[in-house]
């Protein structure tokens, strides 16, 4: 059976008919994932672009804070706010050269110009069951994980609804075998992909607490589960091996009070059906490259998640033109938008392949546009 969203919210949903001054950003971003309507549509996107930094704050990131990823949120009217959690207190990365280092599960990433805030994986530390018997995950109760989560209250936030995510078990099996390995597993040792995936949901559950408990709003599971053609696994493969471990995962957050959130990257239609019997409440970014259609999306899901995204950020934000920008917006609230559970957004990020023209054309767009949208309905329904 569906899971019934809007269990975090109570009745008073900030529609159209309530004055601005009324409605909170944390609320209206609430009220949308609820699948409810809000006073206007929200906003919100991941902010991995420095150039826009510099543009709205006068000054560029160093490394991903909360400082000035708040700030950057506000200065582009968004309604929520996404922030990471952090190594343990006193942590350093083992540096293995100049631009190469393990971090604390064993993985090694790769820095470079174009890599923040993300650095780029190249060697993993599990390659058969041998490994994995000998490794520890690292232990999630550590202090100062949390650290962006409190310097959040610190800061004028303005209401915005403070997010966070955990890693979801594929994304984190990734890193710790790479996707040749998993793929190797499934054949070999499928239980190995099992163990692995059981472990790491129950270190995401641990950081999903732990989120709530420093004042989250909605936690993220972040999962990509496809490239732009397909599912990364089989049908089968991923309703007798992974599935399990996500719906526990799911189920465990939800279990917290709070909205989940699935982001997942690439074409996941196949999965759309098995996700819809979890408690997710929304999925970003229905990435249009990918092949997912927005109008597809809202006649057969819009009624079980609520929708974040699908502004190309493949084609029109970073070589399109500021109109064209507009356009899409405008499209994309027209047929996602109406009846609410809608945030307005990219189909993955705000990152420096895009302009900041064309960004901040995202954000008049939806100022002017989604701003009004739900009294310009009422009054002409």
């Amino acid at each position: 059976m569906a899971w019934a969203r809007a269990s975090w919210i109570d009745a008073r949903s900030p529609g159209p008919d309530r004055g601005a001054c009324d409605v909170t950003r944390n609320l209206r971003f609430l009220t949308a994932l609820a699948g409810r309507q809000p006073d206007r549509v929200p906003m919100f996107d991941f902010l991995f672009q420095k150039p826009l930094f510099e543009h709205l704050l006068g000054r560029r990131p160093v490394a991903y804070d909360a400082d000035d990823v708040v700030a950057c949120a506000l200065a582009l009217d968004h309604d929520a706010v996404w922030l990471r959690l952090r190594p343990p207190e006193g942590w350093e990365p083992r540096w293995l050269d100049d631009t190469t280092y393990a971090d604390e599960w064993g993985t090694v990433f790769r820095r470079s110009d174009a890599s923040w805030p993300f650095d780029s994986p190249v060697d993993y530390p599990i390659r058969d069951r041998s490994d994995w018997k000998r490794y520890r995950v690292p232990d999630p109760t550590l202090p100062g994980r949390t650290a962006d989560l409190v310097r959040f209250r610190q800061l004028p936030h303005g209401d915005l609804a403070l997010t966070a995510g955990v890693s979801g078990p594929l994304t984190r099996a990734w890193h710790l075998l790479g996707y040749e390995r998993i793929c190797y597993a499934l054949c070999d040792d499928p239980q190995l992909l099992v163990d692995v995936f059981a472990s790491c949901a129950g270190y995401a559950e641990e950081m999903a607490r732990r989120c709530v408990a420093g004042g989250c709003h909605a936690v993220w599971v972040m999962e990509d589960l496809g490239d732009n053609t397909r599912g990364f696994l089989d049908p089968a493969d991923f309703a007798a091996r992974y599935f399990p471990c996500l719906a526990g995962l799911v189920e465990a957050i939800a279990a917290l009070g709070v909205p989940v959130i699935l982001h997942s990257d690439g074409h996941i239609t196949d999965y759309l059906p098995a996700l819809a019997q979890t408690k997710i409440a929304a999925i970003h970014p229905w990435q249009r490259t990918a092949g997912m259609d927005l109008g597809w999306a809202k006649v057969h899901y819009g009624k079980r998640f609520s929708i974040i995204g699908n502004i190309d950020s493949s084609r029109t934000l970073p070589f399109g033109t500021p109109e064209e920008v507009e356009a899409e917006v405008r499209a994309a609230i027209d047929v996602a938008a109406p009846g609410g559970g809608y945030v307005l957004a990219s189909d993955h990020s705000l990152h420096d392949g895009i302009p900041v023209r064309n960004a901040l054309a995202l954000r008049a767009a939806g100022r002017s546009y989604g701003g009004d949208f739900y009294r310009r309905a009422a009054e002409a329904g």
